[in-house]
């Protein structure tokens, strides 16, 4: 049987997440793989069989010049009459415009990543703008978590929405493990944005028991605007079980950080999926977590990882003295629920099947449309 043809499109910042999807899919269609990277990237360039073409972008995504590279991507994937194109980009000034003057918005599916770009201070206004506009016009649209499933289909009653999980993220077998003597090691991992609030988390480690911090340790790994490295340093600056590593963390490094720690910390005010979330999934590492929804579908308080109120450092600082007090047991009883947790929910065969069905699905449709 002929395998149905489809295109599909990854920006650098998502490759991630695509590959061991794409990777999979190639087995049930036809898929002419784009993967595009930004102009300044500082991402490793991809070595992958499956690509059909890599593009290094010669300008930024505003420069009136790009239109010129989208026109021939566009016009290419045109002479494929491809009958589903899933794309990662959204809040691009002119992608879609162009896109949907050359071919039909239905056979889009885009990545959501986030329903509401008011909520994310790093957003321009133009990517505010796009993004809305996109979701308006787009045929479907894929989602990442359950909570943003909700938003999207509560602000675009319009456009068709799939909530389909990342998978757990990979990055191999690590080349050593961290020696912190026993110790309870606790890990912040990911761009140290303001929404994420490292602060919250500096200070109710700082403001545990003595007992507890003699017991304890802080990894803190990731890159982190200038002006805010001395405010972190500052609160730190007495205590000398945290380690504070503001800068590019190469892939290489990830699976020491995460197998060498006994807890992730995310103690976000804003999220709509996590990648540090899926990476600690993996290497099953449990999660401490605030109590926005985009966390607690995925962790359940004091079964498979720890649940506080957001922006509570002292409800933190009890949950990080409960972790560093309990036995061997209790925590190997955490790890076996969150392994179940994800095979059950989050492994490749699962999303693999949920990616097949809405592909399927779009087709079939646009089928009994014409």
């Amino acid at each position: 049987m002929t395998k149905k043809t489809i295109v599909w499109i990854t920006p650098d910042w998502f490759y991630d997440v695509d590959w061991p999807i794409v990777n999979e899919l190639v087995d049930f269609y036809d898929i002419k793989w784009y993967v595009i990277w930004s102009k300044n990237s500082s991402r490793q360039k991809p070595d992958n069989p499956h690509i059909y073409k890599f593009i290094q972008l010669p300008y930024r995504n505003r420069d009136l010049r790009i239109t010129w590279v989208y026109y021939k991507v566009l016009k290419e994937i045109r002479s494929f009459h491809p009958r589903v194109i899933y794309n990662g980009y959204d809040g691009d000034p002119y992608f879609y415009r162009m896109a949907f003057t050359m071919l039909d918005r239905k056979i889009f599916i885009m990545e959501g990543h986030e329903p509401n770009p008011y909520r994310r201070r790093f957003h321009t206004r133009m990517m505010v703008k796009c993004l809305k506009w996109d979701i308006d016009h787009i045929g479907h649209v894929q989602v990442f978590s359950k909570f943003t499933e909700k938003e999207f289909r509560q602000m675009y009653p319009n456009t068709e929405c799939t909530y389909i999980p990342m998978v757990p993220k990979d990055y191999g077998k690590p080349q050593e493990r961290l020696d912190y003597g026993g110790k309870k090691v606790f890990l912040f991992f990911g761009g140290v944005r303001p929404d994420k609030r490292l602060d919250i988390l500096l200070k109710a480690f700082v403001s545990m028991r003595e007992e507890c911090q003699n017991k304890a340790h802080l990894l803190v790994y990731g890159s982190c605007e200038a002006d805010r490295i001395s405010e972190f340093k500052e609160i730190a600056k007495d205590a000398n079980n945290i380690e504070l590593h503001f800068g590019f963390a190469s892939d290489s490094i990830i699976p020491t950080l995460f197998t060498s720690s006994d807890y992730l910390v995310l103690p976000y005010q804003v999220v709509t999926q996590s990648g540090p979330n899926m990476i600690a999934y993996n290497y099953n590492l449990p999660v401490i977590a605030t109590d926005l929804e985009g966390f607690t579908e995925r962790v359940t308080d004091g079964v498979d990882g720890y649940i506080f109120p957001v922006n509570d450092v002292n409800a933190l600082k009890e949950v990080l003295e409960k972790c560093i007090s309990q036995t061997e047991e209790e925590y190997n009883i955490i790890k076996t629920n969150m392994a179940k947790r994800v095979d059950e929910e989050y492994s490749l065969e699962v999303v693999i099947d949920k990616y097949k069905i809405m592909i399927d699905y779009v087709i079939t449709k646009n089928q009994k449309a014409k």
